[in-house]
């Protein structure tokens, strides 16, 4: 800078000099550059110390600084490096993808889960387009909560597809990561659920789905029947409910085995899926019972049909483990809106159609009419009945002779239940025993016969009539009683009759299932010295080493195979064939049901002596009996042979 008009002020400007410390200073008195101001005589001001004085304090504060910045450049590393750390190390997936949904980042967690060794495997294959996307973005609001809107999703279950191929079931966390305004990625971590996922779709399947057969359960068929119903009330139209129940399925598993039931059930499940449209839902809802909806019918006929249809192709013959195997059943039907407006009300009257075609004969349908209901009101009756049927007293026993026709001689008894209600007055043994068998009160009633029997044969040696045995019926459900030998021996004590006088007469169904109870229950009989005998021989699943492993005593040949024998060869030829066998067996051998002449006549040519029926008595009363004790049939005798 030079000033020209004064030529001695450049000396007086050299050495250091102190700008002013305030804009202040610097006003029109002062200031040589405002207008007006008057030029005053420049005053030299020094710094106290040379400018080298100032450096170390400069340099100390900037190094100061430069530390500071290599401090927080290392914590930024450390920082980095413990993230890093996690982020690789963590055991949960993480992953961070583009906008786009393109992978950018993954750790090793993550690796594993889509089936990869290396994360380094998977970032390339996703840089090559090669690796199916998990997370679509354009699915983002697809995944929020009703009703909320965030940068963040969680727990969004997806399948997804692993390197090899595998479907994963995986659970995501995603949030959206913003810069400026600006979406830039989407952060998210990952689980592998499918062990869980498995498990709640296998618990789901239990829940609405039968495990043996795969057919919907009872509770699917119900959801399903009342969606139906909605939709046939909309359009006006007929629906029908078919129930389908396997004919004598215990004694089939019993005596065939499990394995053989099962394979048989699911047999028959396939046989209807693949009859039925694709339409009708077909659901399992009991052991052997089946349940069809059949939707959009246009009459009872065109049921009629379906259901005739159906059994032809269930009666088919089945083959498999060994077996061939031809399977019989009934069939209930109702019909919307006829029979029912509600799927309780449907399946009711077609529970109802069903027993009413299992009282008629194996391989029979039946569709719901309102006497079928009226007689399920009188079971109902029935069974309220024989709740209270001990405690009333209102049981009895009658006896029916079993005869020796060479000599007339009464060699044993009967004992036959009967029921005289105290307003229906009495009730045929067949349509109370059933009902009491499906409703356990057999047991009960069971015993009470057992030891009303026993008591009647000692009252009856005690008044000095011939000793004779009593026989007595067990059901299969009083049968497999834990310690029924037991109670037998016990009944025994209290009444005082001498086991040989007890008979008790089981079914060959019985004998065939649970063959492990039953050997041991028969060797408790064996023991007490009671005798078994067959009923209704003939009429089950025979079995020939089953007789000779529980050492049954006789044989009674059922009515049905003596009714015709003058006239039916082939009835004739099965009785002299269970006589033979009997013979051949070593064991006594009854006829039971002979009611005519001629019947006795075949018997006595085939040499079976022992008979039981009309011919000689009804079913009598304990004093009857005590009366025929003494006179026996011997006139009969003579005059027959006469």
């Amino acid at each position: 800078m030079h000033f020209r008009s004064a030529p001695g002020l450049a000396l007086r400007m050299q050495g250091s000099y102190d700008r002013c410390d305030h804009p202040a200073d610097l006003n029109p008195e002062t200031d040589v550059t405002a207008p007006g101001a008057q030029l005053r005589p420049f005053v030299e001001r020094r710094r106290p110390n040379p400018v080298e004085d100032y450096w170390p304090e400069s340099l100390d504060k900037i190094q100061r600084h430069l530390v500071g910045l290599e401090l927080a450049n290392k914590a930024l590393q450390e920082s980095e490096t413990k993230f890093r750390d996690l982020f690789e190390g963590a055991p949960l997936g993480m992953f961070q993808t583009n906008p786009a949904g393109k992978l950018l980042e993954i750790n090793y967690a993550m690796a594993r889960i889509l089936g990869f060794e290396s994360v380094d495997e998977v970032l390339e294959q996703a840089a090559r387009e090669e690796l199916p996307a998990f997370f679509n973005p354009d699915e983002w609001d697809q995944q929020r909560l009703p009703g909320k809107e965030s940068d963040v999703r969680s727990g969004i279950e997806l399948k997804v597809s692993c390197r090899n191929g595998e479907m994963k079931w995986v659970r995501f966390n995603i949030r959206k990561v913003w810069n400026q305004g600006r979406l830039v990625r989407f952060d998210g971590t990952a689980e592998d659920v499918t062990d869980r996922k498995q498990a709640e779709i296998k618990t789901e399947f239990l829940a609405y789905y039968d495990l043996l057969t795969g057919l919907p359960n009872q509770t699917l068929l119900h959801e399903r029947l009342v969606d139906t119903l909605a939709a046939a009330r909309e359009r006006g139209r007929r629906i029908a409910l078919l129930l389908v129940e396997l004919d004598r399925f215990k004694v089939i598993n019993d005596s065939l085995g499990e394995e053989f039931g099962d394979r048989l059930l699911q047999e028959l499940a396939a046989r209807l899926r693949s009859e039925t449209v694709k339409d009708c839902v077909v659901a399992r809802v009991g052991g052997a019972e089946f349940a069809i909806i059949l939707p959009d019918v246009d009459d009872v006929c065109q049921v009629r049909a379906v259901a005739k249809y159906l059994m032809v192709k269930l009666n088919a013959e089945y083959c498999f483990l060994g077996q061939t195997f031809n399977a019989f059943c009934y069939v209930g039907i109702s019909i919307f809106p006829e029979n029912g407006a509600d799927s309780e009300a449907l399946m009711k009257r077609s529970d109802v159609a069903m027993c009413r075609a299992r009282e008629d004969s194996p391989n029979r349908f039946a569709v719901f009419t309102e006497e079928m209901n009226d007689r399920l009101v009188e079971r109902l009756t029935l069974e309220n009945g024989l709740r209270q049927v001990l405690a009333r007293n209102e049981l009895f026993l009658e006896y029916q002779p079993q005869v020796d026709i060479r000599t007339g001689a009464i060699t044993g008894l009967e004992a036959l239940l009967r029921w005289k209600h105290s307003k229906l007055g009495l009730i045929p043994p067949d349509n109370f025993i059933e009902i009491a068998e499906t409703s356990g009160l057999i047991v009960p009633i069971g015993e009470w016969v057992l030891r009303k029997a026993c008591s009647q044969a000692r009252a009856w040696q005690e008044k000095g009539l011939p000793a004779v045995p009593v026989s007595v019926n067990v059901s299969a459900i009083q049968f497999r009683q834990q310690g029924f030998s037991e109670l037998v021996g016990n009944v025994l004590r209290e009444t005082g009759l001498s086991p040989e006088l007890l008979e008790l007469e089981l079914t060959e169904s019985l004998l065939l299932s649970n063959a492990d109870v039953m050997s041991s229950t028969t060797a408790g009989l064996r023991e007490l010295g009671v005798t078994l005998a067959i009923d209704d021989f003939g009429t089950g699943y025979s079995s020939l080493g089953y007789l000779k492993q529980f050492k049954v005593n006789r044989l009674k040949i059922d009515r049905s195979f003596i009714k015709d024998v003058p006239v039916d060869a082939d009835g004739a030829a099965i009785a002299i064939a269970i006589i033979e066998m009997a013979r051949a067996l070593n064991l006594a051998v009854l006829a039971e049901g002979v009611e005519k002449e001629a019947q006795l006549a075949f018997l006595r040519k085939q040499q079976c002596y022992t008979i039981q029926g009309f011919y000689f008595s009804k079913p009598a009363s304990a004093d009857k009996i005590g009366e025929l004790l003494q006179t026996g049939f011997g006139h009969l005798i003579s005059v027959g042979a006469a």
